[in-house]
């Protein structure tokens, strides 16, 4: 797996992608105006990005991350995000083989748990 693999899975998923860097120059995939489909978050519209590590085998990064901040900067294991001041980090393991559907679904447990 890529990281183009992710995109186009995002893509065929009818979700809006793009690639930025963030302070370091680090790759990001994002999700534009994503809408958190369910849990508290229900409805809220968001960017979501996800690293995208240059090495093979694809390797996940703990974290991913929200534009807007979605809960109290410092709260749920979140912090500032290296991708501006107004995105926010969500510190979040993911501790299965990487496949498109399977991070997309890590994300979106991710956001629907607070």
């Amino acid at each position: 797996m890529t990281p183009d693999d992710l995109d186009s899975y995002l893509r065929d998923l009818g979700l809006t992608v793009e690639i930025i860097n963030d302070s370091e120059g680090k790759p990001h995939t994002v999700v534009r105006q994503f809408t958190i489909p369910s849990g508290s978050l229900t409805g809220r519209i968001c960017d979501v990005a996800i690293m995208r590590p240059p090495g093979v085998p694809y390797t996940v990064p703990a974290a991913i991350h929200t534009r807007p901040a979605l809960v109290a900067m410092g709260t749920l294991s979140t912090q500032a995000s290296p991708l501006g001041p107004d995105w926010q980090y969500w510190s979040r393991r993911f501790d299965h083989p990487p496949t498109p559907q399977l991070i997309w679904t890590h994300i979106l447990t991710v956001l629907s748990e607070p």
